[in-house]
């Protein structure tokens, strides 16, 4: 089939070519994942697969994505990549990449990569993966920096391959500069192996389908998709509708603004009223927020399109320099995750009266509590890995929350056996936390209880990254707030962030907070109650203290 001959807008033919391109991205995931070094990679899932036209737009995404990463790959790629290195200037066997935290996802351990795929000497598209690397140096990860140099290693747009042959010098400085050097450099080994899996197909698909570019196709695709976006904006009433959150910062609290504009059928986000940037690496980037941005109204107005450049069009969005969430450059980030995490849920309050079936309470996996344990073993040789874990999910309109659910980030939990085999620890217990849910019509999901163990025989340093502590998540429509975290070394609470120490036989304990409820508690289904109760996920005094619930369990 000649590209002339390939109908781009018959839906059936556009259909089946779109799931070729996702087909092609999980292709490629399957094998960044599959021969990944590090668990936080591996296990994790803490990577994304990209298709990219020539112009670095988003064409398909791998299945499991992670909603950030897939939006600031695109920016990533047509606000710097292409720019600094225009198409003349590249051949084939060329591997982009960066770590910058202002050109990719905000923070130094997300390694950027962008491949060109040629096609009869042009290029046609790009091969994009993001990946988090399990040490990029520096302060081990944590929201404690005071800026970014103390963070890591800071690698700059550059040819990582040269006409497919390895950058030794680059290799070099990488390895010297992070404690686990084997595991960095199998891991960014991989992201070049998913690119090029990702190129090896694409062109097979182009011979197959006869196609000489991607132009036609990426128009069909992108146009399509801004389309059902701005019906679905068009549906909604103008206006502004506004909303605002405390968190709990690090030595202060911190306040989240937003004002939502719609405006026929174009959104635009305005968190004018944030609170200024901190010395502390919480501070989120523009890509990191803008891709937050677009998640969330994305999950409120389209969520069946496929997700590509053109969702993306009709929302905008903006945030005051200086503030926490469009920092001067430079400003620390490396636990970014614990102020962007929560856009989503500020945006659902913003526009609970809008669209009250489609929000949902605040979660307490909002943001991911990171634990990154590191230390040396016996003979000298450095270990070091994150574990996450996750708060329950906010009540929605038709169901209770899920519990111990990681949102709006979309990583998996490495497992506890391949956890206790990158670091000395003992996982003594996981557990969910009854009554920590907050009550509603659908109440919210539950937090859970963890127990780590130093089982070394040496100090062990732990970098907590933690939130909602002290400020617990809030629920929408009429639910009631969630119960808040906490962090305790040997039953005594500790301050929830950043570095502390825990000696040989020493325990952390972490408790995840629950989830917001969605409506009111009153109107909840007699039954739920009932089966909360038998089930141990709700107390008989929280029963009736909070839904007025008199009677046993049937």
């Amino acid at each position: 089939m000649s590209d002339k001959q390939a109908d781009f807008n018959d839906p059936i033919t556009l259909q089946v070519m779109w799931d070729r391109l996702v087909f092609i991205a999980d292709q490629a995931d399957s094998a960044l994942g599959r021969t990944a070094f590090s668990p936080i990679v591996r296990e994790n899932h803490d990577y994304v697969t990209v298709v990219l036209d020539a112009k670095g737009r988003a064409l398909s995404q791998c299945t499991w994505s992670i909603p950030v990463f897939i939006t600031s790959l695109p920016m990533a790629a047509q606000n710097h990549f292409l720019p600094a290195f225009p198409a003349h200037t590249l051949q084939e066997g060329d591997v982009l990449a960066t770590n910058d935290p202002a050109i990719g996802t905000g923070h130094l351990p997300d390694m950027v990569m962008l491949t060109p795929i040629f096609r009869e000497g042009e290029i046609v598209a790009y091969a994009g993966s993001i990946a988090h690397m399990p040490d990029i140096g520096g302060r081990p990860q944590s929201p404690d920096s005071s800026d970014m140099f103390e963070e890591g290693i800071r690698i700059p747009m550059l040819k990582l391959y040269k006409a497919g042959q390895p950058n030794t010098d680059v290799f070099a400085v990488i390895e010297a500069s992070v404690r686990l050097p084997n595991e960095v450099r199998g891991d960014i080994q991989s992201m070049v192996a998913a690119n090029e899996v990702m190129s090896r197909e694409l062109l097979r698909f182009m011979d197959e389908y006869g196609l000489a570019d991607l132009e036609g196709l990426a128009a069909a695709i992108h146009g399509r998709s801004e389309a059902h976006m701005r019906k679905a904006i068009s549906a909604w009433p103008k206006g502004s509708y506004k909303a605002e959150v405390t968190i709990d910062g690090f030595e202060s609290d911190v306040k989240l603004c937003v004002d939502v504009q719609v405006k026929g059928d174009s959104i635009h986000v305005d968190y004018t009223g944030t609170s200024p940037e901190v010395a502390r690496g919480i501070n989120v980037v523009p890509h990191y927020r803008v891709a937050h941005t677009v998640y969330a109204l994305k999950c409120l107005l389209d969520p069946d399109t496929p997700n590509n450049e053109g969702c993306m069009l009709p929302i905008t969005d903006e945030a005051p320099l200086g503030t926490i969430l469009n920092p001067h450059p430079h400003a620390p980030g490396a636990a970014r995750n614990l102020v962007g995490h929560v856009i989503p849920s500020l945006i659902f309050r913003a526009l609970q009266q809008v669209v009250p079936d489609k929000v949902k309470g605040d979660s307490g996996g909002a943001p991911i509590w990171g634990i990154n344990c590191q230390g040396h073993k016996s003979d000298g040789t450095a270990y070091g890995s994150a574990q996450n874990f996750h708060g329950g999910q906010g009540g929605r309109s038709t169901m209770d929350g899920l519990d111990t659910l990681s949102f709006p980030s979309n990583c998996k939990v490495t497992p506890i056996e391949m956890y206790e085999l990158a670091v000395p620890v003992l996982t003594e217990c996981k557990e969910l936390i009854a009554d920590s849910g907050g009550a509603g019509k659908y109440r919210g999901g539950l937090g859970q209880r963890g127990v780590l163990r130093n089982i070394s025989d040496r100090e062990m340093n732990v970098y907590l990254s933690t939130e909602r502590v002290k400020h617990p998540c809030f629920g929408v429509v009429g639910g009631g707030d969630g119960r808040p975290g906490a962090v305790r070394r040997n039953g005594e609470k500790v301050f929830a962030k950043g570095k502390i120490t825990l000696a040989p036989g020493e325990r952390l304990e972490l408790e995840l907070p629950g989830g917001g409820g969605w409506g009111s508690p009153l109107e909840r289904p007699r039954e739920l109650v009932e089966k909360d109760l038998r089930e141990g996920l709700v107390s008989p005094e929280h029963a009736r203290e909070v839904y007025g619930f008199e009677g046993g369990a049937a």
